[in-house]
């Protein structure tokens, strides 16, 4: 594992490397990582599009950001008040810089009161990267949702286990129950300048996805029982300049913490103990 300046501002970078998918993350960025690569170079990861500039820090506009890689959503995504606090848009942990010790990336947030790491370990068939949030003087309440924004060119679908009937609009005040189709899975039913999110309904189980271009290329994106919920995000050029789908399994349901907490949908650690939690990217190319 070496450390290399990847993105022109210059900040050190982690890459690490396995056999069927290597992966470069930014630490000063949230942790994001920027870049997932598999054996025969294929990246699936969108890139900026725009001037990336300084690293994002507290109060600063998730959108106006360089819009890339995988974000750590915590411990909201939608902007909310939670016990009195003020809990900014996609979370706090995205602007804030994370310590690095090895393949793991760490910081302390004060908002709630916890510590989150996160570890990247290569396997033969792909990346494993393993999660913990460690509460600290009272129990917190905590919604997690990776953001990978997955590059999603003409053609790209989403397959869902057949276990998977129904998902819920939740861009729609109303939350339409759906019935799950190869039409929702797809970037192309997105019209242009448009963007879908949906989740799986809460009441059912998702325990992986897979991401299937045109071409053939497929990564499979599994995750531990903790994160009990799936969300799926759809951007045809509403917010970025390249389609992406990101596939966000979560711990709460849905996007704002406040929200999920009044639904008793939510996962919560107690004062003193960790809750740890994996997801699984597997290379299928």
């Amino acid at each position: 594992m070496a450390m290399l300046d990847h993105w022109p501002t210059g900040e050190p970078l982690v890459r690490i490397d396995g056999p069927a998918l290597s992966a470069v993350v930014a630490p000063e960025r949230g942790g994001k990582i920027i870049s997932i690569v598999d054996a025969r170079g294929f990246e699936w990861m969108a890139a900026p599009d725009r001037e990336v500039g300084a690293p994002a820090r507290p109060g600063d506009d998730f959108l106006a950001a360089e819009m890339a890689g995988w974000d750590e959503c915590a411990p909201t995504i939608v902007a909310c008040t939670v016990d009195g606090v003020a809990l900014a848009d996609h979370g706090e942990l995205w602007t804030k810089p994370f310590a690095v010790d090895g393949a793991s990336v760490s910081v302390d947030d004060e908002t709630l009161g916890y510590r989150f790491t996160r570890t990247i370990e290569p396997t033969a068939e792909g990346l494993v990267l393993h999660y913990a949030i460690t509460a600290g003087a009272r129990d917190v309440p905590f919604l997690w949702a990776g953001h990978p924004q997955f590059r999603a060119p003409e053609g790209t679908r989403i397959l869902l286990p057949t276990s998977v009937k129904t998902v819920v609009d939740v861009m729609d005040p109303a939350l339409p129950v759906l019935s799950w189709s190869e039409h929702l899975g797809s970037i192309d039913t997105i019209e242009t300048e448009g963007y879908r999110k949906v989740y799986v309904h809460p009441d059912e189980t998702a325990s992986s996805a897979t991401l299937l271009h045109p071409d053939g290329n497929a990564l499979h994106v599994s995750w531990s029982p903790e994160c009990r919920y799936l969300g799926l995000w759809y951007d045809k050029f509403a917010f970025r300049a390249e389609p992406i789908i990101a596939i966000e399994p979560a711990t709460a349901y849905f996007d704002s913490l406040s929200t999920a907490i009044e639904n008793g949908r939510v996962a919560t650690v107690t004062a003193g103990t960790t809750l740890e939690w994996s997801v699984t990217l597997t290379s299928l190319a």
